[in-house]
């Protein structure tokens, strides 16, 4: 439809006249609203309950803004009243409401350990009774959660070649089971380790149910004077914190040092005295004796030993000759001709009697006697194929032998016997004797055998001095030991026996004869101050 000018003309000075603005008038009267906004939240309290914490687990609830008055509401700011908590808020839908309109937002609960979290959602807005409105919120979240404990500890000060273990507590404190999968001991030094505990907490992983704890060990083992420190690292599932850390520190102490000195000797120096059982069942065996001799004599020249020998007999404590040594000429005929004693000796055999006897002061190997070196071993080798019939125990015996050395591992006792301890071949066991060869790590062979010749060899090797053994005077923390000879250090060549508490030489570097050799150490402190 056409609508005609004039028609336009009167609606215009019609809108004119009755809209005209007078002084002090508003203009636009129809948007002036004469009510008040009116807030209502829906809920005002949210419970979230129990939420397991892992990746990406979350749970929402919405929260419905209405105005419930006759004006707009215009909603200012909705916010957590603890911006730590793990909620997140979701932008509202429209921050202006008018009168019976509504509007919404989302709160997100995203725990991320186990613990509970209650806080408020704050809403502003332009309500004249109700500038700020709550919403309470709260959650629990589910979660295993770690505890190392102690998390730093100072081991002090402690002797070198102690050990002092420290327990660590590796404790649940949440709501759900923790499960240990590994550890990890971070150090530059060797002197801390972990101790996991197996035999109690079995093996890795573990399990750890809340409230429950399992310990394990750092062992603090010191090897020098250093300040030490370590990091224990814990891995489980616990989500806030899938590795916790125990640091350690401690420092070492010398309790003492020692230092050992020996003077090689230029040659293995061995006394030997032969006490051989001269009754009259002891023909075969003086000829097996006498006729192997010359094994005996070469082996003592292959090894290059400083030697004496000496024969005595069961009933008579005299040398039956000259005392043969090196320089002795026609060796085996000497000693061959002091070994076949005879076989008209008493059959009431002494051998520990009467090498007792040999070896009193004044007797011919005893104190004071050519025959008795104070550098050389003694060898005492006893020959027979009857019982002892010595009035003395053969501890008695073997006290007086070893007194006759300033050290007793220097005198040991060998036999070529009867089979101990039934005899063998008519032979019988030595008594006494044998007993000495086991207190001083001596050979005890049999008379019945064919090889003598073997036999002979052996009492050569187990009767010299060891040149390539020394023995500490006091027990060394192993890991201190410093070897010199002449000066030198020796880093290799050389091991620690823990057993016989010396320092032993490989073959291919035993020192030479007459060089100096320095064993220097740190001593065991007492490990319970």
């Amino acid at each position: 439809m056409r609508f005609r000018p004039s028609f336009i003309l009167s609606l215009t000075a019609m809108a004119c006249t009755e809209y005209s603005i007078e002084p002090g008038n508003k203009v636009n009267d129809a948007d002036v609203e004469d009510g008040e906004p009116d807030i209502v939240v829906d809920p005002v309290k949210i419970d979230f309950g129990d939420v397991s914490v892992g990746d990406g687990l979350t749970v929402s609830e919405v929260v419905t803004i209405e105005n419930v008055g006759d004006a707009t509401l215009n909603i200012a700011d909705v916010r957590l009243a603890d911006e730590t908590m793990p909620y997140e808020i979701s932008g509202l839908g429209a921050v202006i409401v008018p009168p019976e309109g509504k509007t919404t937002f989302t709160v997100t609960f995203s725990p991320i350990t186990a613990q509970e979290y209650n806080t408020k959602v704050l809403v502003d807005s332009n309500d004249p009774d109700e500038a700020t409105s709550e919403v309470k919120i709260l959650g629990q979240g589910v979660a295993p959660m770690i505890e190392v404990s102690p998390a730093e500890y100072d081991f002090g000060t402690i002797y070198i070649g102690c050990i002092s273990p420290q327990p660590i507590t590796i404790s649940n404190l949440g709501n759900a089971d923790l499960t240990v999968t590994g550890f990890e001991y971070i150090t530059a030094s060797n002197d801390l380790d972990i101790d996991e505990n197996e035999a109690v907490n079995g093996e890795l992983p573990w399990v750890v149910a809340p409230g429950e704890s399992k310990e394990v060990y750092i062992d603090y083992a010191p090897l020098d004077d250093y300040p030490d420190e370590g990091t224990l690292v814990v891995a489980s599932d616990d989500p806030a914190r899938p590795e916790a850390y125990a640091h350690q520190t401690g420092a070492g102490e010398l309790y003492g040092e020692n230092l050992d000195v020996f003077e090689q000797a230029l040659k293995s120096a061995t006394d030997i005295l032969f006490i051989i059982d001269n009754s009259c069942s002891m023909s075969d065996e003086q000829s097996n004796l006498s006729t192997n001799f010359t094994a005996f004599a070469e082996e003592l020249e292959t090894l290059d030993v400083d030697f004496q020998l000496a024969v005595i007999t069961t009933d008579n404590p005299d040398f039956r000759g000259d005392i043969l040594d090196e320089s002795t000429s026609n060796l085996v005929d000497e000693f061959t001709t002091q070994a076949v004693a005879g076989i008209s000796g008493s059959g009431n055999e002494m051998p520990t009697e009467m090498s007792y006897q040999s070896g009193q002061s004044g007797g011919d190997s005893g104190p004071g006697s050519d025959f008795l070196r104070d550098d050389a071993l003694l060898a005492y080798i006893y020959v027979s194929d009857e019982p002892d019939s010595s009035p003395d125990s053969w501890a008695n015996y073997l006290a007086y032998a070893q007194g006759l050395k300033s050290d007793s591992d220097m005198f040991i006792a060998h036999a070529i016997s009867g089979d101990w301890p039934s005899g063998c071949g008519g032979a019988s066991a030595t008594n006494n004797v044998y007993e000495m060869t086991v207190a001083t790590g001596g050979l005890y062979l049999s008379v019945c055998a064919t090889d003598w010749a073997s036999h002979l060899k052996a009492l050569v090797d187990s009767s010299t001095l060891d040149l390539s053994s020394f023995e500490l005077s006091d027990f060394p923390v192993p890991s201190t030991i410093v070897v010199t000879v002449d000066g030198v250090v020796q880093t290799s060549g050389w091991t620690y026996d823990a057993v016989d508490n010396s320092v032993n030489f490989d073959d291919d570097h035993i020192p030479a004869g007459g060089s100096t050799i320095e064993v220097q150490y740190a001593l065991y402190g007492n490990c319970s101050e």
